[in-house]
Parts: structure tokens; C-alpha cells; sequence
């Protein structure tokens, strides 16, 4: 493999791996959902079902950006391994591997190495997109609750 190459993988590996600190704090926010999910109809005298509403959608939203890290999680290690990798990597091989497992559609197969870390790094935009949603309906739900 090229050193362009490692090189270019190296960096998208450690782009990716930004990934952790935004699940991390998804994890927060969507344990708090979940947390008010069980706990609001309990204590609360008269339940308000927009509040309940927006907390469900909050937790649905870190559901959905937890995927989303998975995946990311998943292409920054296979980065990791190709771009520490004695030789050059066999993409026809580990591209066959990926659809068995089911993880890639065949369509996908053969594709330059630019493009795999430009996939992936849409991967991680939509994984940050998922949280910043999250956090607006956080918000959105909390001011709701305030005026009613």
C-alpha cells in the first residue's frame, strides 16, 4: 500500500474515532430520556402527554445516532487494521467478507479507497446529526414543558 494511502486511511481513522465522544454524550441525554419515559407517569399528578411526546422523540433520536456510532465505531476499526497492515489490503477479499456478513450491498463493492473514506465520513455527519437533533428536541421539549 502506498504511504499516501496509510496516511489517508490513519486520518480517516482518527476522524472517526471523534465518533466516541459524540455517542458518549448522546448516551447521556438518551439515558435521561429513557429515564423520564419511566419516571414522569409515576410522579407526576397529571401527566402532559407533549412532554412524554418530546421525550420520546429524544430517546428515538439516540437510538437512531447510536446506530449511526455503531457503524462509525466499525469503519474507524477496519481503517485502523488496513492502515496498520503490512501489506497491501486485498479490498476484493474484505469487500466479499462484508457482504456475507451482510454489512455491504454488492453494489458497493470495488470502490476506490477515497470513496470508502468519504462514505464513512458521511457515516459520522449523520451520526452528529442525529445528536444535534437530539439536543434541539431536548430543548424544544423542555421549553414546552416551562410554558405549560
Amino acid at each position: 500500500m502506498s504511504e499516501p494511502a496509510r496516511e489517508l486511511l490513519g486520518c480517516a481513522a482518527a476522524l472517526l474515532d471523534q465518533g466516541r465522544a459524540v455517542d458518549r454524550l448522546s448516551r447521556m441525554v438518551t439515558t435521561a430520556a429513557l429515564g423520564g419515559l419511566v419516571f414522569y407517569p409515576v410522579v407526576a399528578m397529571r401527566p402532559l402527554w407533549t412532554p412524554l411526546g418530546f421525550t420520546g422523540l429524544v430517546a428515538l433520536a439516540g437510538l437512531v445516532e447510536m446506530y449511526f456510532a455503531l457503524r462509525v465505531a466499525f469503519d474507524q476499526a477496519l481503517f485502523n487494521r488496513i492502515a496498520g497492515a503490512r501489506e497491501a489490503p486485498d479490498f476484493a477479499v474484505m469487500d466479499e467478507a462484508l457482504m456475507r456478513l451482510g454489512l455491504m450491498p454488492a453494489s458497493k463493492a470495488g470502490r476506490p479507497l477515497a470513496a470508502r473514506v468519504a462514505g464513512a465520513s458521511r457515516l459520522l455527519q449523520l451520526q452528529i446529526l442525529a445528536f444535534a437533533v437530539q439536543v434541539l428536541l431536548a430543548f424544544v421539549g423542555a421549553c414546552t414543558a416551562a410554558l405549560g
